[in-house]
This record gives C-alpha cells, structure tokens and sequence, in this order.
C-alpha cells in the first residue's frame, strides 16, 4: 500500500499572546479604581530622618502581582508613556489609543507616523530591541510615576524618550522649604538578573561620582535653550548649580533608583555615602527602590501593550 505526500499546510493562525489584552487591562484598572503606579506599588519601607552622610530612602514592593494586576499597571505605564512622547500631537495618542483598546490596526500611513513614536526602546514588531534598555525605561518612569507628584517637587520632567541618549537618567528640582530651591541628580539602575543588587547600586555610585558634573552641564544647557514658561527664579537657580555641583554644596544632592525583581535588603543604599563623600550634608542623598515579582514579564507586556495597534 503506498501512501501519498503529506498536503502543505496553509497558514496556521497566529498564537494569541499570552494575559489579558489592553482593553482587559485597562477596564480592570479604571473599575478598581487602580489608577496610579502606587495602587499597585505601596511603600512599604522608608527611612527618612535626615542626616549628614546618610542615604534617605524609599521602597516600593509589589509580591506576586497576578495576570490582571500586571496588565493594569503594564497599561497605567504605557499609556502614560505614549501620551507623553505624542505630546501636543494629541490626535496621534487618540488614534493608537482608541486602536489598541479595540485591538483592531492603525491604517496607513497614519501607523508609519504612529509607529515611529513607539519605536525608541520599544522598537517595532518583528525589530524589536534591547530587553536590557526596555527594563531600564520601565524603571525609569515607575520612578518618576511614584516620586513626580510629591507636594515639594517643582520640576521634574518625564524620563527621555531613548535611552541611549547620553547624560543623566533624570534630575528633580524641589522646594523643601518655601522659598528654598534644591536639585537633585538621579541615576537609575534595573537588576533583573541574579547578580548582587551592590553590584547595580555601586555602578550608579561611580556614575554620579564620575560624570555627574557633566551631566548637570547638559541639564542647565536645556534652561538655556527652553522656551516652556519655567519660571524666573528656576533660571536664575540653575544657573547656581555647575558650580555648587563642584563643591558639593548643599543646593545639589543626587539619587539613585533601583528596579529588580529581587527581594530589597532591609537598608538599601548603604554606601551611597561613602562614594560620594562631597555630598555629605543632611537630605542631599536619597534612594529609591522597587521590587516587582516577574519584573521582566511586566515590561515585556509594557512593550506588547505599545505594539497592539501597529
């Protein structure tokens, strides 16, 4: 008895990925009233007295978030990221919005402009790129997310939109006392490995020490070149900064926030300290960590959330 060839096959259907969809996401988080990163990401630790050669710090820890919990904060994420990098092109964040909530395409050409705003450290389906930088941007704006609406905060812009530019990761210009102005340098860090979060903590420590005082010359080269209504008095104090920078004096100070998955040590930033011994001043170190069980997962559903539409 013979037997004949085997048919082609046609075309198999594609996988639905895995967790809920943006939609799911999203209604989970607008019915439980889940809105922020910090309904999903508490402060559970915090070391606030203020004291020469001491590290103040914050940590924020999310135990075994669960498929729903995890589409909600990866859509509280993107879709604050989108909306930033659109920026004043509103009807562009409506359109991938509204298509990535229905799960239907952007037509053409409008996904060729849409796409090009998803693709710094996202990249685009098929081309996307390095999971090491998209873990780094997610840490970034879950940072920026817990600490940018704090009452003292003045200034504090949203994370860059690449994070390969060269320079600082972020910097926040504050107001502890009325009338008192103060600028902070941030570096920020993700562990998603197994090594020692020491290891990542140090490497922000020498960044700072290293190359700070040219990361806070391209910060005030953006004063120079800015037209956004920042006020006088902000001008006129970064102006003061290269050169208290210098001397560590107590107008600056820096910090460094760490994102992992690993379980946070019970005094994290413990010798930030000593590697930035000019900034020795009570409140001029500060340090911010999270940690979030299957942190690689959420910033991959961070990306699949940016790419629905395209």
């Amino acid at each position: 008895m013979t037997t004949s060839p085997t048919a082609p096959l046609g075309p198999q259907p594609t996988a639905a990925p895995a967790g809920p969809t943006p939609e799911q996401s999203e209604r989970f988080a607008r019915t439980n009233n889940r809105l922020t990163v910090g309904d999903y990401l508490p402060r559970v630790s915090h070391d606030g007295a203020a004291a020469a050669g001491k590290c103040e710090w914050s940590s924020h820890v999310a135990v075994s978030l669960g498929d729903q919990e995890t589409g909600a904060l990866a859509w509280v994420l993107i879709d604050t990221i989108m909306q930033a990098r659109f920026g004043p092109a509103t009807q562009l964040y409506d359109a991938w919005r509204q298509h990535t909530l229905a799960g239907t395409k952007i037509p053409a050409p409008t996904s060729v402009t849409v796409g090009s705003f998803v693709e710094p450290v996202f990249g685009l389906p098929g081309a996307e790129k390095s999971e090491t930088h998209l873990q780094g941007h997610v840490g970034e704006w879950l940072w920026h997310l817990l600490t940018k609406d704090n009452p003292v905060v003045r200034v504090q812009p949203d994370p860059k939109g690449d994070v390969t530019d060269a320079g600082g990761d972020a910097f926040t210009i504050y107001e502890p006392i009325a009338g008192t102005l103060r600028f902070r340098l941030w570096e920020s860090k993700k562990n998603t490995g197994k090594g020692p979060l020491s290891t990542s903590l140090n490497k922000a420590y020498k960044q700072l020490a290293d190359h700070g005082q040219r990361y806070v010359a391209k910060i005030v080269g953006t004063f120079a070149q800015s037209s956004n209504g920042t006020s006088d008095a902000i001008v006129t104090f970064i102006a003061e900064v290269p050169g208290a920078w210098v001397q560590g004096d107590e107008l600056v100070g820096a910090g460094v926030t760490l994102a992992t998955h690993q379980t946070l040590p019970a005094t994290p930033f413990t010798n930030m300290a000593s590697k930035l011994p000019l900034l020795n001043k009570p409140g001029q170190l500060r340090g911010l960590a999270t940690s979030i069980d299957g942190y690689d997962e959420l910033a991959r559903t961070v990306r699949r959330y940016a790419w629905t539409a395209l």
